[in-house]
């Protein structure tokens, strides 16, 4: 195999970036390229990943070499191989000190070959579209030697900047243009690229292909792909919901439900959806109830029967707080559960067993029964919970109220993706 010419057009490539026109994520400036330890930046195929890491290494400033391994012209590639694609690289970019090796995953076996370029003092960059890679490979064999970061698609307020959108000023007028912007972010979705082709829906069919069948069936070796492909349709169909694995066997028939719970599992590793347990003191108690959430809302407009046509605006919204508590829950230190005992709060957030707030879901507080419905709900929690910190995320409402001797903050639904 020319290793030499297909890393020479990798760079070509590499080169051919317009780095300064790509929006600027949060996450870049954890990316630390002078660290003795392995940054690994992880997320789903096309979320932004690869740019992330040429945008760290370039405002850096530093001279490195790039392999992409989800090149067809290194599939198949294994491990033996790689210490001849190491040589090829040097004859392409001359010395160098730092190497960024896209999707090194696909090769198996890569993590020796990673935690050598460790001790050689090498500043490694990696990324990868499946969580395993930290949970199995890296954490077995660069124990404590690598830092990751985690990449989800655009937030709101990234989508924003990336379409050139301006700070606009909290008038009727700017209200509406955000408003406006969030109903097409809440369609299309967070993934960049699928702003820039003409049949968006086409890229994220043949993007989820991907994802389900080269990281999630062909990874796992799974042996019922059909199973998993229609598993996955319906935790889209379902999203917002809690996950029944005995209802979904016996659609599927399947016999069990210990197959469906991995291949669930596969799936959030794909950072295709994630899961949300339901809140209980008693930690065991936990992931024996889960919500399924879907990780972008491109996605879910593609694939999810339901709200394929731009329905259910009300799971949307709660799907995007969902997806913006997420974000935040590591750097602002809390976990993240939904609560049910009689009545349903969607998002409790907490620390060492202490509930820190309440967060509910209502797109539409205008009807009497739905408002006092979702305001008795978060009551109820707030007394159970011992939580004095109560929200309701709504579409365009904004106000203040008290009720039972508590405070109860209304927000918009752009008021909150916004927020630092």
């Amino acid at each position: 195999m020319d290793f030499i010419r297909i890393l020479t057009e990798q760079k070509e490539e590499r080169d051919s970036l317009p780095l300064e026109s790509y929006c600027q994520r949060s996450q870049l400036k954890e990316v630390d390229v002078f660290s003795p330890l392995a940054q690994v930046v992880m997320g789903m195929r096309r979320s932004g990943k690869t740019v992330l890491c040429h945008q760290a290494l370039h405002t850096a400033g530093v001279n490195y070499a790039f392999i992409n391994f989800d090149d067809e012209t290194l599939a198949n590639l294994d491990a033996s191989q790689l210490n001849d694609v190491l040589q090829a690289a040097y004859v392409v970019y001359g010395d160098f000190n730092h190497i960024l090796l896209d999707e090194i995953q696909n090769v198996q076996g890569w993590e020796l070959f990673v935690n050598r370029l460790l001790r050689q003092k090498l500043h490694v960059v990696l990324t990868g579209s499946n969580s395993n890679l930290l949970s199995q490979e890296l954490g077995s064999h660069l124990t404590g030697r690598y830092k990751e970061i985690e990449l989800l698609p655009l937030s709101f307020k990234e989508y924003l900047a990336f379409s050139n959108m301006p700070q606009l000023p909290a008038t009727t007028r700017g209200n509406a243009r955000r408003l406006e912007s969030y109903k097409t972010y809440s369609m299309h979705g967070g993934l960049p690229e699928s702003y820039q082709v003409g049949d968006w829906r086409n890229y994220i069919k043949t993007l989820y292909n991907a994802i389900l069948f080269k990281d999630v069936c062909r990874r796992y070796n799974v042996r019922y792909p059909k199973v998993i492909s229609q598993l996955s349709s319906i935790l889209l169909d379902n999203f917002c919901r809690e996950v029944n694995y005995s209802d979904i066997a016996k659609a599927l028939s399947v016999k069990g439900v210990h197959t469906l719970q991995n291949y669930t599992s596969y799936l959030e590793k794909a950072y295709l959806i994630k899961l949300l347990p339901k809140f209980s003191f008693k930690p065991l108690r936990r992931n024996q109830f889960e919500k399924a959430y879907a990780m972008d809302l491109g996605i879910l407009s593609t694939f999810s029967g339901i709200a394929a046509e731009g329905g259910n605006d009300g799971w949307r919204m709660e799907n995007l707080v969902y997806l913006k508590l997420y974000a935040d829950h590591s750097t602002k230190d809390y976990e993240l559960f939904y609560w049910k005992n009689g009545c349903e709060v969607d998002f409790v957030l907490s620390r060492k067993q202490r509930v820190l707030k309440l967060i509910q879901v209502a797109y539409d507080l205008s009807n009497t029964k739905t408002r006092q419905r979702e305001i008795n709900s978060l009551l109820q929690a707030s007394s159970r919970l011992s939580c004095d910190d109560l929200s309701i995320v709504t579409l365009t409402e904004k106000t203040t109220l008290q009720q039972d001797g508590k405070n109860i903050t209304i927000c918009p639904i752009t008021d909150f993706l916004m927020e630092d």
